[in-house]
């Protein structure tokens, strides 16, 4: 299984990318949401782990420019964000149009459910 993860944290990058690296998965950490879209221009991973809060383009518009490219637009996404307000309902309706499959909150999700979803929601080509 290949994994795009977009974090910006370098020390949860770090963690978030050992600890699927451990279960031989296998992670492109991007952190700006520009070098995750470049990078699919390379590859074209199983699945993605989005931050939203990312700089300069936030993960909605990096969410909005992966559906508008019919290649990407299938993609599983895993919001595994800070922001609390990706939890709300308005967002979560959104979320579904732009292959959403989960929203995770930072502060309450651990590694291992964070794996448990990915398991979940990833599909391999």
């Amino acid at each position: 299984m290949n994994i795009l993860l977009v974090e910006p944290d370098q020390i949860l990058g770090e963690i978030v990318k050992s600890a699927l690296e451990i279960h031989d998965i296998s992670v492109a950490w991007k952190r700006s949401a520009q070098t995750a879209l470049d990078s699919l221009d390379d590859a074209v991973p199983d699945l993605i782990i989005l931050e939203l809060q990312l700089g300069l383009h936030n993960g909605i518009e990096y969410l909005y420019e992966i559906a508008s490219y019919p290649e990407w637009q299938d993609i599983p996404v895993i919001v595994h964000t800070i922001n609390s307000k990706a939890l709300d309902e308005i967002f979560c309706n959104s979320f579904e149009q732009l292959n959403v499959k989960a929203v995770l909150y930072k502060p309450k999700t651990s590694t291992v459910k964070l794996l448990q979803v990915v398991n979940q929601f990833a599909v391999v080509t």
